[in-house]
């Protein structure tokens, strides 16, 4: 599953993404993030100036009944990355905006 993400950044911002990101199904399974590309992984930051920024992530398979998810950046401050309700298609291709 790939989601490609854009973070509105009108100011310039340090982001990074966490490993314990992943995507939560409504039947309660978890998909976890495998692969980042155009963000750092904690606990390193990323100084970004573009706006907005576009990264990538890439999670392991959605399970076949899985019709509605959600992205949940599972972490132990304030502001991690969460969007629910993202309808399933079938290429498993997703652009998300943060």
């Amino acid at each position: 599953v790939i989601v490609h993400c854009s973070l509105e950044n009108p100011f310039g911002t340090k982001i990074r993404i966490w490993k314990t990101t992943y995507l939560l199904t409504e039947s309660g399974h978890k998909c976890p993030l495998v692969a980042w590309r155009g963000i750092t992984l904690a606990p390193q930051w990323m100084l970004s100036m573009n706006n907005p920024i576009p990264f990538t992530l890439i999670f392991k398979g959605l399970p076949s009944d899985c019709k509605v998810f959600s992205l949940i950046e599972d972490i132990p401050e304030e502001n991690g990355f969460i969007v629910h309700d993202i309808p399933r298609n079938r290429t498993d291709v997703y652009r998300i905006n943060l």
